[in-house]
């Protein structure tokens, strides 16, 4: 019952949204409709300053957000190898440079015997 009366609120809920859609486009208030009102307030140079200055505010802190989440990319030596200071240089051993896949802001993870398949 619980599942039958959830569907009947979500459906009443969507003819609710279908009719003021609906009403915002055909219904005239005064000469135009409410979509029509909407449509010329967005159009006013103060309107057009707001969307401006927000658009501003909020760009870096989306292109923030972003990097954080799928890492900035950074871009590596690829097919060089690269000596590291320290005992291995001493040594004369070349270390290869470890790449950075695009997109993805991280090293790849080094295989070990931990990794083998069947483990």
């Amino acid at each position: 019952m619980p599942a039958v009366l959830g569907l009947v609120r979500s459906l009443f809920s969507l003819v609710v949204v279908a009719v003021l859609v609906w009403c915002s486009f055909r219904v005239p208030l005064g000469e135009r409709t409410f979509a029509e009102h909407a449509d010329r307030i967005g159009e006013t140079p103060e309107a057009r300053e707001l969307l401006d200055s927000t658009r501003q505010t909020l760009t870096p802190m989306l292109q923030d957000a972003t990097d954080r989440m799928l890492g900035e990319y950074i871009e590596a030596p690829t097919g060089t190898a690269a000596p590291l200071p320290g005992p291995a240089a001493a040594a004369g051993h070349e270390v290869p440079a470890r790449t950075v896949t695009p997109g993805r802001g991280r090293l790849p993870r080094a295989s070990s015997a931990s990794d083998a398949p069947g483990r």
